[in-house]
């Protein structure tokens, strides 16, 4: 029998896309593309098919690829318009809508075009609107001077610290002192960048500055993102220059896909091998790590944030495997375990906040991959601790690394705040799971509820066991674990236990956290009213109106 044909497989695929099954249909257009690379309609309709997937950047990859072989195709700029509005790009997505009037014809419009250009009128005006309209940023701006900043705590704490020897290891103040200390080399770094004037250079200005800024930056974050502040108004200014600077430098890849990036890096890579290859790459990924977190706190785009952070997630999954016999000293850091595990789990952390920007059982960020990937995190966390590093690290690489994202992977299969801000990993595994089971039910009936609440309760108090005790982070999932209980109707004698728990930690969390996102956004408000309500409770019991057994009162 023939093999089918590149139109053949182009109909297959609208079979499919019709029928709303994105990958099979996704499939087919690849197989079509493969037989003709040169059919805009094909990458236009597979970019239809990335975009129906939530895959945005992909969606706007096919789609600037249909524009680029048919300026002159209606649909083509359509659908990069329409993957720019999911990325909240509104400047360059009016740009596209308006590409796409531009290519309808002028007059004797069929009626199919007509609806066309409602359709691109109305994507016009609503990216327009939404260009004008600038979002307050989420993440918290600490003033410089305030002593009560937990990086400035943590960093006095360390001499004293470092007496105390190995006992001593378990304190937040690690983890944050040199997060800060890494987030805020990047900053120093971003600081030296300077345009000096240049009769001889393109534009008549030549650039200088640090090519290591993105790097301490991104290792700060994934260090603990708590560290990640901003301390100027001009400071995305001086970043987007410094990514401008890095990515120059280092000729690395700011607009291709993923796909074609692993085939431009082999080539490259045969061509002038690893010592080009190397930043360049690590330049690609880092900046998407960046853009990722500050498309999903600065402008509060969680969903977009993802897309970046799964990206780069794609990349280095890639990476570790095509170059898997490849000497780690080659290949470079980012495809190390501990930099892919700190990718994971701002991705966790992302597509956490982005569920709870979109909840529901129908959301585009479904609770059961945030649930897989949760626990993929917690087995891959435990194989790491049967197999440590024979490296000599400092103290707060290893609750970065090893220990914060399992709490957090915990916790997030519960939800008991909203979009939490910036937190670190294997205390991420156990938030997670936390938070599923909070989010199940919600959704649940009675039974499933209760059932859902306790084991969320259960999953946040693993979290909060898992968190030095000195971390607000300890605190606030213990609080988080009481709420649950509460739900799920358990006794009052696990509640109490709790806050007996919780009471004592506070004076521990202020020491350090006295100051944080977490408690801007109402961490103390929150703690206090289940001390109170557990003080409550136990008054009740001592006048023998309760019993210790009985339910914890809604």
């Amino acid at each position: 029998m023939s093999e089918p044909t590149a139109a053949q497989l182009k109909d297959e695929g609208n079979d499919f896309f019709r029928k709303q099954d994105y990958v099979g249909a996704l499939a087919k257009y690849t197989e079509a593309i493969a037989l003709d690379d040169q059919s805009a309609v094909l990458y236009a309709n597979r970019a239809a098919c990335h975009h129906g997937l939530n895959r945005y950047l992909d969606a706007v990859d096919d789609a600037k690829m249909a524009t680029q072989i048919d300026p002159g195709y209606a649909k083509g700029w359509s659908r990069l318009a329409a993957s720019r509005d999911a990325l909240a790009e509104w400047d360059r997505s009016a740009e596209a809508w308006q590409k796409a009037l531009d290519a309808l014809p002028k007059t004797n419009l069929s009626p199919a075009e007509q609806r066309q250009k409602d359709q691109y009128s109305a994507g016009l005006d609503a990216a327009t609107t939404r260009s004008k309209t600038t979002e307050s940023p989420s993440v918290s701006r600490f003033k410089g001077e305030d002593a009560n900043l937990p990086w400035k705590i943590a960093t006095e704490m360390l001499p004293e610290l470092r007496k105390g020897g190995p006992e001593k290891y378990s304190s937040s103040a690690w983890v944050i002192s040199y997060a800060y200390e890494e987030f805020t080399k990047g900053v120093a770094y971003m600081n030296e960048f300077k345009t000096i004037p240049h009769p001889q250079a393109p534009g008549g200005f030549a650039y200088g500055g640090n090519t290591m800024g993105l790097t301490y930056l991104t290792n700060g974050l994934m260090r603990d993102e708590r560290a990640f502040h901003l301390d100027s108004s001009d400071w995305i200014t001086k970043y987007n220059n410094q990514v401008k600077f890095e990515a120059t430098a280092r000729q690395a890849w700011h607009s291709d896909g993923v796909e074609n990036i692993k085939q431009l890096a082999q080539k490259r890579l045969k061509e002038k091998g690893w010592s080009d290859v190397r930043p360049a790459l690590s330049v690609t990924v880092r900046a998407w790590i960046m853009r990722g977190m500050l498309d999903g706190h600065l402008r509060n785009k969680p969903d977009t944030g993802v897309q970046f952070l799964k990206r780069a997630v794609d990349l280095l999954e890639w990476g570790r495997n095509v170059w898997k016999n490849v000497h780690k000293d080659d290949r470079g850091a980012i495809f190390q375990d501990t930099f892919l595990r700190g990718v994971r789990s701002l991705h966790l952390k992302m597509f956490m906040n982005a569920y709870s920007a979109d909840p529901g059982l129908n959301s585009k960020f479904p609770l059961e991959h945030l649930k897989e990937e949760a626990e993929d995190l917690l087995k891959e966390i435990e194989i790491a601790s049967k197999n440590p590093s024979k490296e000599e690290v400092d103290p707060g690489m290893v609750s970065s690394f090893c220990i914060y994202p399992a709490a957090v992977a915990y916790t997030y299969a519960f939800v008991c705040f909203p979009a939490l801000p910036f937190l670190s990993h294997d205390y991420l595994a156990f938030r997670m799971i936390g938070f599923y089971h909070a989010q199940t039910a919600l959704h649940s009936d009675d039974v499933l509820a209760c059932i859902s609440f306790a084991n969320g309760a259960s999953a946040y108090l693993q979290a909060a066991k898992t968190y030095p005790e000195d971390d607000e982070f300890h605190a606030f999932y213990l609080s988080c674990a009481m709420d649950c209980m509460r739900n799920a109707g358990l006794p009052i004698r696990d509640f109490n236990l709790a806050a007996v728990t919780l009471r004592a930690a506070v004076p521990k969390m202020m020491k350090i956290w006295t100051v944080s996102a977490l408690q801007q956004g109402g961490r103390d408000e929150k703690i206090q009213a289940n001390l109170r309500s557990a003080d409550e409770m136990m008054k009740l019991v001592a006048e023998g109106k309760l019993t210790l057994e009985d339910p914890v009162p809604l």
